[in-house]
C-alpha cells in the first residue's frame, strides 16, 4: 500500500483545514529566514524572539499533524467504524444517517448492510453550520457510485423527513457541534428522538478535549467541550446512556431511546 492511500484521509483533513496548517508552516519558515537575516545584519537581538517563533509553531504545526492523523489513519478504526460497532445494526435493519454533505458515515455504514436501508439526510444550513472547514470539506465531498442500500435526501432540523417512530438507529458523526446554537442542537435531538422506534438507538460521536496524548494535542483542543458536556446533552434531550467509548479525541456514545439505568457493557444492547 502506498503512503498516500495508507493517509489518504490525513491528507484529506489537512487539504480540508489548510489555512492553519499553511500559517504554521508560514510562520516557520519566516521565522528561519529571519534569524538568518538577523545573523547576516548582526541584529542579534532579534533572534532569541525568532527561536520562540520557531519553537511554538513547530510545536503547533506537528501537535496539529498529529491531531489529523489521530482523528483519520491511527489504528482502531475511524470514528464511523466505531459507531457500527457499538451500535451492532443488523445488515437488514432500516436506520438513519444524519450528515452535513460528507457523505462518507453514511457509505461506511451501507457496507454493513444488506438487505437493509440507510438513509443519508443532509442538513447543511449555511445560517446554522457557518464553519469554513466544514464549507471546504463539502466542496471536496466524492460523489459516492449508486448504492442500493443508500438513499440521498435533503432535511432540515426543525422536521426530519421521516415518519415517527420509524428508524431503529441515527447515526451522528460530528454533527451536533456544527451547529453553534443550543436551541438548534436540541431541536435537533427531539427530531432524532421523534423518528426511533422504542428502544431505538442514537450513535453519537463528537470531538472532546483530549484525554490522552496531552503533551501534543492537549494545548490545541483545550478549547473544545469534555464528554461530560456531551452526556448532559442526550440526557437532557431524553435518552439513556449505554455505551461510552473514547478515542483519538472523540467521545463516542450509544445511547437508548428508553429510558434505562446507565450501565457500561462491551455492546450497545
Amino acid at each position: 500500500m502506498s503512503i498516500n492511500r495508507q493517509f489518504q484521509r490525513t491528507t484529506r483533513y489537512i487539504r480540508t483545514h489548510w489555512p492553519v496548517y499553511t500559517g504554521l508552516y508560514g510562520s516557520l519558515v519566516l521565522a528561519v529566514l529571519f534569524i538568518g537575516l538577523s545573523l547576516a545584519l548582526e541584529w542579534y537581538s532579534f533572534i532569541t524572539f525568532s527561536l520562540a517563533i520557531v519553537l511554538v509553531a513547530s510545536y503547533l504545526l506537528i501537535a496539529y499533524l498529529y491531531l489529523a492523523y489521530l482523528l483519520n489513519d491511527a489504528p482502531g478504526g475511524t470514528a464511523a467504524d466505531i459507531l457500527i460497532d457499538l451500535g451492532q445494526a443488523k445488515p437488514i435493519d432500516r436506520v438513519v444517517c444524519l450528515d452535513l454533505g460528507l457523505r462518507t458515515t453514511p457509505v461506511a455504514v451501507a457496507k454493513y448492510m444488506t438487505t437493509g436501508e440507510v438513509m443519508a439526510i443532509d442538513l447543511y444550513n449555511p445560517q446554522s453550520n457557518t464553519g469554513a472547514s466544514l464549507h471546504r470539506a463539502r466542496a471536496r465531498a466524492r460523489k459516492p457510485v449508486a448504492d442500493p442500500r443508500l438513499q440521498w435526501i435533503d432535511g432540515n432540523i426543525e422536521l426530519l423527513p421521516l415518519p415517527d417512530r420509524s428508524v431503529s438507529a441515527v447515526y451522528m458523526n460530528r454533527i451536533l457541534s456544527e451547529f453553534w446554537l443550543p436551541e438548534e442542537r436540541e431541536q435537533l435531538l427531539k427530531e432524532v428522538l421523534r423518528i426511533l422506534i422504542p428502544e431505538g438507538r442514537l450513535l453519537l460521536a463528537e470531538p472532546i478535549r483530549a484525554q490522552s496524548h496531552l503533551l501534543l494535542t492537549g494545548l490545541i483542543t483545550y478549547g473544545l467541550p469534555t464528554p461530560e458536556h456531551w452526556r448532559e446533552t442526550l440526557m437532557k434531550a431524553g435518552f439513556t446512556l449505554r455505551k461510552e467509548k473514547t478515542a483519538w479525541g472523540t467521545t463516542l456514545l450509544c445511547a437508548r431511546r428508553q429510558a434505562f439505568t446507565y450501565q457500561p457493557a462491551n455492546r450497545c444492547s
